[in-house]
């Protein structure tokens, strides 16, 4: 994981307000409530409010190494998964392969469940997408190239114009390996 960016939470500070010690890097970790900000003798000023579909999560800032940060923000992203689930949000409702069919119809019709007006929700996601993708790509170098393609905004006709040439695929075997490539996502989404 040679590109991420370690210093995305720079302008952030640690939960325990103390200064970073150079070579560490702020990472992102969930706080279950302000009991545990105020029996973990957290800064309280540190502590900040993230939207996901509607729900507030609580979030505060560790120094890690660098080979801790990839952990760290898998971590935190499972953490803030299981969290929203506790609270009975239906976070399965739809089928996940009828929504990626909704929202990349070539019609421009779709609807994106998890479009959101916030700009902080919308960066969260769009740092979550990139380190999922990173993910992927690195496990299976195409896969991680198609879901680049679909994270463009590309319509699925556009992604076969560029993968069918490039790969060596016909159109059935193109349609596949989308497919392929979101449960792919999927499913190491949910495995961390």
């Amino acid at each position: 994981m040679d590109d991420i960016n370690y210093t995305k939470y720079s302008n952030k500070k640690p939960y325990n307000n103390l200064p970073v010690i150079k070579g560490l890097f702020l990472a992102p970790f969930l706080v279950r409530d302000w009991n545990e900000v105020k029996q973990m003798d957290y800064h309280r000023d540190n502590i900040e409010t993230w939207h996901f579909s509607g729900f507030g999560v609580l979030v505060a800032f560790t120094p890690v190494t660098k080979e801790q940060f990839p952990v760290t923000m898998k971590l935190f992203w499972r953490d803030v998964h299981d969290h929203i689930a506790s609270f009975g949000a239906k976070t399965n409702d739809l089928s996940y392969d009828k929504m990626l069919d909704d929202m990349y119809s070539d019609d421009g019709t779709g609807y994106d469940p998890a479009q959101t007006s916030s700009l902080e929700d919308t960066t969260l996601l769009a740092i979550m997408i990139d380190d999922l993708i990173q993910e992927v790509a690195q496990r299976n170098p195409r896969y991680g190239h198609i879901l680049q393609l679909i994270k463009q905004q590309h319509t699925r006709g556009e992604i076969l114009d560029v993968i069918l040439p490039e790969y060596g695929l016909k159109k059935t075997q193109g349609y596949s390996e989308i497919r392929a490539a979101q449960k792919f996502a999927k499913t190491l989404y949910y495995k961390y």
